[in-house]
């Protein structure tokens, strides 16, 4: 059995001691000891080891010297496996974290799993290291989660895993703003995750008693709730629905694309006007508009549109509902340069785990989400599993869809695109079903084979099946 020395350059902030507290973990279960876990300076106490250097070319001197890796964009990493030593380098230390994760997914089960028909499993630290040489880089830039956040029940747990999935947004959608609310953004931030705030601009407006008059009415009450409630909080953003949640084309006797372009631009207005730089993200239910889009092209091109329910499956909730695929690429493709080619852009797929509206009933205040007993949780995993064992059914059919999708989202969008997956209510917290940490790779690796993805992912041992 090898023993183990990660040679760090840098250990002061959370996301640099993330990346070290991952890899001894991966460590540690093929070991069943804690490798050693120490500065740079100290490696020559150590050379009997397997030497694993962690870090930027400019926290870890030995990275420094020894790589000729050229890492050029955001969160990229490369690995490096040359006679029994690893690199592990990332361009900056979210890289770091990632590529942590990805010498245990990209080189550890390779060894692991050598497709031998004598020997189906072996402890990858007990054999020789392989030269290895691997370097990669999201092909979305925003990747991420979209819950309300009455339904997360682990915060801390939560949060970590989207790090092992490499996603970096979440979108939190409550009633009221969470009585812990500061503490949800800073451990997100610790872990290079932005936190986007959900609330309502009249999204639960009674369709049938709807006006003019009371969307413009409520404007005044929509920028106090920011200001009062949740500027102070240090949020990365702001995610709201308005009265486009219908199959209808119309509300209140006025065409729904006309009077919700009217609403936000006049409400985003005004907060523009004082927080130029805010990240407004208007979450926008197509049903309504899509035959309305040169409304919707009115509205203020600062604020991001973040479309849903664009059609079939991966927009669908039902992961077998891919019928109208074709469509929906081509409708995907045509609200994508709406605004332009330089159209703030984003979505929220489906066809993952939703809330349970049929019990479903609005907070009547303020929450302290993202606390509970193992007991609750454990109750909780066992009433949602045969809902996940539907999902990932389907997932196993649908997934070269959702790849594809995936694909043309990049391919439509370069650069500042936003792509959230509706997880909720499915205790991602303490289980990473298989068909969210496909979509995460998915998200990350847009080209891909989707076989190849699918296989890597499923013998993942932190990734769950129904």
């Amino acid at each position: 059995m090898k023993r183990v020395a990660i040679l760090y350059g840098a250990c002061e902030t959370p996301l640099q001691k993330k990346a070290i507290s991952l890899l001894s973990e991966i460590i540690l279960d093929d070991t069943f000891a804690y490798p050693v876990c120490a500065p740079l300076r100290e490696s020559e106490k150590f050379a009997d080891r397997l030497r694993i250097y962690v870090g930027t070319k400019e926290t870890n001197a030995y990275i420094r010297e020894h790589s000729d890796a050229v890492l050029t964009h955001d969160e990229s990493y490369a690995i490096r496996v040359t006679e029994g030593v690893v690199m592990i380098e990332g361009k900056d230390d979210a890289g770091v974290v990632y590529g942590c994760m990805d010498f245990y997914n990209k080189y550890l089960l390779r060894l692991e799993y050598p497709h031998h028909p004598d020997l189906y499993r072996v402890n990858p630290l007990e054999g020789a290291f392989p030269d290895f040489s691997y370097s990669s880089s999201p092909a979305i830039k925003h990747r991420g989660i979209w819950t309300w956040g009455h339904v997360i029940y682990d915060y801390r747990a939560f949060l970590d895993n989207m790090v092992k999935l490499k996603l970096n947004t979440l979108i939190l959608w409550n009633d009221f703003v969470p009585l812990n609310a500061r503490e949800m953004i800073d451990y997100a931030h610790s872990l290079h995750i932005k936190l986007i705030w959900g609330y309502s601009w009249l999204w639960e407006t009674s369709f049938e008693g709807f006006s003019v008059e009371q969307a413009e009415n409520s404007i005044d009450a929509i920028i106090e709730k920011y200001e009062t409630e949740y500027l102070p909080l240090g949020g990365d953003g702001i995610y709201f629905q308005s009265f486009t949640e219908t199959s209808s084309d119309s509300i209140g006797g006025v065409l729904i694309a006309d009077a919700v372009t009217n609403f936000v631009n006049k409400v985003s207005a005004r907060l523009l006007a004082k927080y130029p730089d805010l990240e407004l993200q208007f979450g926008l239910h197509a049903e309504s508009v899509r035959n309305k889009l040169e409304s919707i092209k009115r509205v203020d091109p600062r604020v991001r549109i973040v479309w849903e329910n664009c059609g079939a499956f991966p927009f669908s909730y039902l992961p077998n509902d891919v019928g109208e695929f074709d469509g929906t690429v081509r409708f995907v493709e045509e609200i994508s340069r709406l605004r332009g080619n330089d159209d703030k852009f984003g979505v929220v797929t489906k066809g993952l785990v939703k809330l349970d509206w049929t019990s479903f009933s609005h907070a009547e205040g303020q929450l302290f989400p993202g606390v509970s007993s193992k007991y609750m949780q454990d109750d909780r995993i066992r009433r949602k599993s045969k809902i996940w064992r539907y999902i990932q059914a389907y997932w196993l059919t649908s997934a070269p869809k959702a790849h594809e999708m995936a694909k043309v989202l990049r391919n439509c969008k370069d650069g500042d695109l936003y792509v959230t997956a509706l997880v909720e209510d499915g205790m991602f917290e303490r289980n990473i079903m298989f068909p969210v940490a496909l979509y995460a790779e998915m998200l990350w690796d847009t080209e891909g084979d989707t076989s190849e993805l699918i296989n890597q992912v499923a013998l993942r041992e932190y990734v769950d099946f129904a």
